[in-house]
């Protein structure tokens, strides 16, 4: 899991630097903290336990899957009233709100 962690803190960095385009980190990301049940929803006790030692680094990955990708739509449907109340936002501001993220626990 560590190693994992390591390599998705890596491409929200590339992504934040400009290295990767938005598109690309959302192919490469592909639904991290769901995929690997990072919420222990399926864990054991022993799993939960490192779960919970690495609740900082995990944070940001429930932010990003939770509040950015699950309200991610087209930049043109951004642009209609029904989505704004809805929540939802275009790439342009997905990558604003990536960019706000702390990876600080996640050294």
């Amino acid at each position: 899991m560590i190693q994992k962690l390591d390599e998705h803190d890596s491409l929200v960095r590339r992504c934040v630097s400009g290295e990767l385009p938005f598109g690309e980190f959302c192919d490469r990301y592909n639904d991290f903290y769901p995929f690997y049940a990072l919420d222990g929803h399926e864990s054991d006790e022993e799993e939960r336990a490192l779960l919970e030692k690495y609740a900082a680094r995990i944070e940001p990955h429930r932010v990003i899957a939770e509040d950015i990708l699950a309200r991610l739509c087209s930049e043109a449907d951004a642009e209609r009233e029904i989505y704004r109340r809805a929540g939802r936002f275009g790439m342009q501001e997905a990558l604003r709100r990536l960019t706000m993220l702390n990876l600080e626990g996640a050294q």
